[in-house]
């Protein structure tokens, strides 16, 4: 419709000599402003799509990270208590076994109940010993294989500097907490190209560890989120948004599963340092890839533990 407007309005100028030429190279460039406006509407619609999609699994993804955290609090709770079991056994064992000597000449069959009592409980701290041996067994492998994944992907990220990213250690996960400066322009959740770099070398670690939990998080401060055209509301909805574009580039170009990845939002609510500083401020707008080890092992160990 802008090039008929504009036609019109070139006729009724004809009076000032305006020549075919000019007139085909402005209708041309009114054909182009419409395509370009046309494109620009149909990313905009796919962006709040993809958004919505997102919004909707916000609860599901919540429940997961609160499961695990659920799943490793019952693992040391399981420990402790299969520690004190066994204490208590061998304490059980003790007795037994002073009382045998105390009785000296009583009769035999008390004697005889008493050494089968003392020979089960022989039996259960044994079999108790044995399963701590291979809970520590498996806790020592799943601390051994978190510090070496961790060294690897320290290694494969040397070429970043630490203001950039940072690769840490603790509560039995590996965190790679990329600055915002490396990702994103200010106000974006496209990925600069020196970001997929980085997101590419920790999916080529990844691809060679398949048994390793993947869950990307979105963060930001705690300034408001101002977008005039619209399409992100407010923080919760850039940290998801960041999230989602983080792992299509795991998945597109890094290659992993994408069912060993989970992406979540957090917005603001999961701070490293205050927001009332600017430095504060940069560290906690950041994207941090957890990895966590698989844990099936272990839980099957306590499982068939006693209670």
């Amino acid at each position: 419709m802008r090039w008929l407007v504009f036609l019109l309005f070139t006729v009724s100028l004809s009076s000032c000599l305006v020549t075919k030429k000019k007139f085909d190279a402005q209708k041309a460039l009114a054909d182009r402003c419409d395509s370009t406006l046309a494109d620009c509407s149909d990313k905009l619609k796919k962006a709040e799509a993809d958004l919505s999609l997102l919004k909707g699994s916000e609860s599901d993804l919540r429940s997961k990270l609160e499961k695990e955290n659920a799943e490793n609090e019952s693992l040391n709770a399981k420990y402790t208590k299969l520690n004190g079991d066994f204490e208590q056994s061998q304490k059980q064992y003790e007795d037994l076994k002073a009382r045998m000597e105390a009785l000296g000449k009583n009769s035999m069959s008390e004697k005889e109940s008493l050494s089968s009592a003392l020979k089960q409980k022989e039996k259960d701290l044994a079999e108790r010993e044995k399963r701590i041996h291979e809970l520590e067994s498996l806790i020592a492998k799943k601390d051994e294989a978190v510090s070496s994944l961790k060294k690897k992907i320290a290694d494969a990220l040397t070429g970043f500097n630490s203001n950039e990213l940072t690769v840490t250690q603790r509560d039995g996960k590996v965190y790679v907490s990329l600055s915002d400066k490396l990702l994103f322009k200010s106000g974006s959740f496209t990925v600069d190209e020196k970001g997929k770099q980085a997101i590419v070398k920790v999916a080529e670690v990844l691809n060679k560890q398949t048994e390793i939990g993947i869950v990307i998080e979105g963060h930001t401060d705690s300034k408001q989120y101002v977008n005039p055209k619209g399409e992100i509301k407010n923080n919760w909805d850039l940290s998801v948004m960041r999230a989602a574009m983080v792992t299509s580039i795991m998945i597109t170009d890094g290659k992993v599963e994408a069912s060993r990845i989970t992406p979540s939002g957090h917005a603001e609510f999961f701070p490293v340092e205050s927001n009332e500083t600017p430095e504060g401020r940069s560290k906690n707008r950041r994207i941090e890839i957890v990895l966590s080890p698989d844990l099936k092992e272990i839980f099957k160990i306590l499982d068939n533990t006693n209670p």
